[in-house]
């Protein structure tokens, strides 16, 4: 036979200093205010119990908690609010014993319908668990990862023209190729080049020739389409990656940016200076790596210098089988 006499569950529940536990009838007014609400609340039980809740916590979002807890009261159903959704549902500050920088005490809360002895709701217990700490390190690994993104796209961008760089692109032309086959529509890779750059860079300075190189990048990106790739390739070449375009398009559209460039002009102290480019495409085959593509496009480009630059020539197998 146990001896024991029976649990004091009552006390054990108000005297809880991990969770805090609070019941209200259904006026809201305050039936149980554990030692946890009292010690984050710095209100004691005696002054509390006995009082409607917002009373004493006007700023407790009190449409939302009536509606949940009446919601509780008639349906008899608990509810669950993580601080996810809601950071807090009381202000509370934050344990002492954290370091971090919240300054309030994140919080999940639960509320449930309390029943008397006959079975009949009196009205909803609220918990309220401290989810501070967790909280504090979900933030600061979203800090980190958000720090690695921000490291990771500055290591695939090139720092003057905020263009994607060359290792970028050979990874992005390879991702294309593989989309381009997958779903079978066409692309293309323009290579294009700076006519004359060294005269540029030798008759008014590398500052200039850097305006011109950002200049350019702008002028270009303000008409391409959102799915086109656009990289600084090395020095005064870029390469622009254009999914989902025949090859008569890709012409149009590299004559048309080849216009912009001519009219495009840089301010520099000895007067405005313009710029030509050449170009040189190549679509995508069957048969093409994405070191054959770029080698297609290079030699379309090669066409465009010898052919007297300021031009857009689009690569042809039977005019360099001729040249070669």
């Amino acid at each position: 036979m146990d001896n024991r006499g029976p649990v004091d569950f009552p006390n054990i529940v108000a005297s809880l200093l991990t969770v805090g536990i609070v019941v209200v009838d259904r006026c809201f007014n305050v039936l149980m205010w554990n030692r946890f609400m009292e010690l984050n609340s710095n209100f004691r039980s005696e002054d509390v119990v006995g009082h409607n809740i917002f009373d004493f916590f006007p700023e407790l979002n009190r449409n939302w908690l009536e509606k949940k807890i009446r919601s509780c009261l008639i349906l008899k159903t608990a509810s669950f609010s993580s601080w996810k959704q809601r950071p807090y549902l009381f202000r509370f500050k934050p344990s002492p014993a954290l370091s971090g920088e919240s300054e309030f005490m994140y919080q999940d809360a639960s509320i449930f319908p309390v029943y008397d002895a006959n079975g009949i709701v009196q009205g909803a217990c609220i918990t309220i668990h401290d989810t501070t700490e967790v909280a504090e390190a979900l933030r600061l690994l979203d800090r980190t990862m958000d720090q690695a993104l921000d490291l990771e796209e500055l290591n695939r961008r090139d720092g003057l023209t905020g263009l994607y760089n060359r290792k970028f692109f050979d990874e992005q032309i390879t991702q294309e190729i593989l989309s381009a086959r997958r779903y079978k529509w066409p692309l293309a890779l323009a290579m294009i080049d700076i006519d004359n750059f060294k005269d540029v860079n030798d008759n008014y300075g590398h500052v200039v020739g850097d305006a011109v190189l950002h200049g350019l990048a702008l002028c270009l990106q303000g008409m391409l389409r959102s799915s086109d790739t656009l990289c600084r390739y090395g020095g005064e070449e870029f390469a622009l990656i254009l999914p989902q375009i025949s090859p008569q398009n890709s012409n149009v559209l590299m004559e048309r940016l080849r216009k912009a460039i001519q009219a495009m002009q840089v301010d520099a102290s000895g007067g405005p200076v313009k710029v030509t480019i050449s170009v040189g495409i190549a679509s995508l085959d069957d048969s093409l790596s994405a070191g054959q593509l770029v080698v297609h496009a290079d030699e379309a480009l090669y066409q465009s210098k010898h052919g007297g630059r300021n031009r857009v020539t689009a690569y042809s197998e039977q005019r360099e089988a001729v040249l070669h």
